[in-house]
């Protein structure tokens, strides 16, 4: 049985990269902008954290060894409220169209600023 979706979950973030620092950069982004950053190495670790836990937005790397950002959104628990996605990449946004296309989905470029992912979790909130 899962959780009802809270006010608070809203504010967790699954972060999702087989890059160590990238995802430390990201964590530590999210929580100065007061956001709850939870890491995930690779995408089994991502099912197996959406299945514990709520998150209002998943930053997920798209090209990850083993299974990807495709498989993941694929294998994603479908109850409740799922985050929204926004796909990481360091593939032009034109490479990234087929992704966006396959649902409401959203884009961060790597390398991106903590301006950057601050616009974009502002437009998610909006």
């Amino acid at each position: 049985m899962g959780r009802r979706a809270t006010a608070d979950d809203t504010r967790k973030v699954l972060v999702v990269d087989d890059d160590a620092d990238w995802r430390e950069f990201l964590r530590l982004c999210l929580e100065d902008l007061g956001y709850e950053a939870i890491e995930a190495a690779n995408g089994q670790e991502a099912l197996d954290s959406l299945s514990r836990q709520r998150y209002g937005v998943m930053l997920l790397d798209l090209n990850m060894p083993g299974m990807n950002g495709f498989e993941v959104v694929e294998r994603m628990p479908r109850n409740g409220n799922p985050p929204r996605v926004v796909f990481l990449t360091a593939a032009a946004a034109q490479e990234v169209g087929g992704a966006l296309r396959s649902g409401p989905h959203y884009y961060l470029p790597k390398g991106a600023s903590r301006d950057q992912l601050s616009l974009l979790l502002q437009s998610l909130d909006a």
